[in-house]
């Protein structure tokens, strides 16, 4: 690592953004705002101006003509918009939150970053990947080395004790992020190979489900509400986004409690859900598993009995995918929920590697991301 710098590790592919640097093989997680973690919400002003940070309960409070995007990194790959287009550049705006995090980075730290990871969801092929770093490059970062979510969270189950044989597989899902993804790595030398991966897709996040189930439950069939939530429309956005930031809370309050609250717009009553509420609303994704374990095995060509582990970063009060994928695979999943696992794990793969080890899991054609020679989606790990 050059002297003067660090290595700063963000991950774009959970729910919110982290940021760990490693220091002189010190790993510091970074503030961010005063938080752990940052919502990745932008807000654009009328003049274009840019506001990172934000989630959908702040952006109910933006004054008039302001425009929010939720996640920037969801409208990757789509079409650049013509300059004078309606829609925002989502390489400007994944810019301005690499920059932001950044600076609070530097800051921290008091060095600035001369390395850079960034974690991706394992569907990203050359296009996004190339987008992320053009964003780099535009908020004056150094070119990433990528490393797929999978991937990083196998890299942090190490540092909790997995032991993981030269060649074995194992699987990995990660569900805490609409669609839920499930991929089969290989241990390749002192990275992974991706075998395989696959969505669990073509049902609504699991907010939205838990969101039909209270609404049906807790209203009238002539409710308007209902058809507001079945059928959504620019002219009831902010109520649903009320609703589903309502459901979103409290499906985290869950994870510590039996019953949480859920405020229905007036004058109708708060309801209240249990974790049975969120298994039922979710039962579409649980259904989903058996299959999609089944066919992923197949696209890799293993068994199960070449599964050495099976590692779940988990749904918030969902403790019926763990069962699920239990019997699915026939292995009892590790659990990894830190908000930073993803982070620190990537870190890992693409810190303090030299020589004939860091080759046997480079990419083939580069070793970083750039906008003009993007990495294969097809490998796990680009340190």
């Amino acid at each position: 690592m050059p002297s003067g710098g660090a290595r700063a590790s963000i991950d774009l592919s959970s729910t919110t953004i982290a940021v760990t640097v490693s220091q002189q093989a010190v790993r510091v997680p970074i503030l961010i705002d005063g938080r752990l973690v940052m919502p990745p919400g932008v807000a654009i002003g009328p003049a274009g101006q840019l506001y990172v940070g934000l989630d959908t309960t702040a952006a109910r409070s933006l004054p008039a003509g302001h425009r929010f995007v939720d996640d920037p990194a969801d409208l990757l790959g789509k079409p650049t918009p013509a300059p004078d287009a309606a829609q925002p550049d989502p390489v400007d705006l994944l810019a301005a939150v690499l920059r932001h995090v950044s600076h609070h980075a530097a800051n921290q730290i008091g060095q600035p970053i001369a390395e850079l990871t960034v974690t991706v969801p394992p569907s990203w092929g050359p296009r996004r990947r190339g987008q992320v770093g053009e964003a780099a490059n535009r908020a004056g970062l150094p070119s990433p080395a990528l490393v797929t979510a999978p991937a990083a969270l196998a890299a942090y189950a190490t540092t909790l004790g997995l032991t993981l044989p030269q060649g074995s597989c194992l699987l990995v899902c990660q569900a805490d992020r609409h669609p839920a993804t499930v991929t089969v790595l290989q241990m390749v030398g002192d990275g992974y190979r991706e075998l395989a991966t696959q969505q669990l897709d073509g049902t609504h996040d699991l907010d939205h489900l838990i969101t039909q189930r209270v609404v049906h439950t807790a209203t009238t069939d002539n409710d308007p509400l209902r058809a507001a939530i079945n059928q959504p429309s620019d002219t009831n956005v902010d109520g649903r986004l009320a609703l589903l930031e309502s459901v979103r809370t409290a499906r985290n309050l869950l994870t510590a409690q039996d019953r949480a609250p859920i405020l229905l717009p007036a004058p109708r009553q708060p309801a209240v859900i249990t974790r049975e509420d969120v298994t039922i609303a979710a039962q579409p994704l649980l259904d989903q598993v058996p299959d999609a374990v089944n066919e992923l095995l197949d696209a890799a060509d293993v068994d199960r009995e070449h599964l050495a582990a099976v590692i779940l970063r988990p749904a918030p009060a969902l403790p019926a995918l763990t069962d699920r994928l239990t019997q699915a695979t026939s292995a009892t999943p590790a659990l990894i929920d830190h908000p930073h696992a993803l982070a620190d794990g990537a870190l890992n793969l693409t810190t303090h590697q030299t020589g004939a080890r860091a080759a046997a899991t480079r990419l083939p054609a580069s070793d970083s991301a750039s906008a003009t020679s993007p990495a294969p989606s097809s490998s796990a790990h680009a340190p």
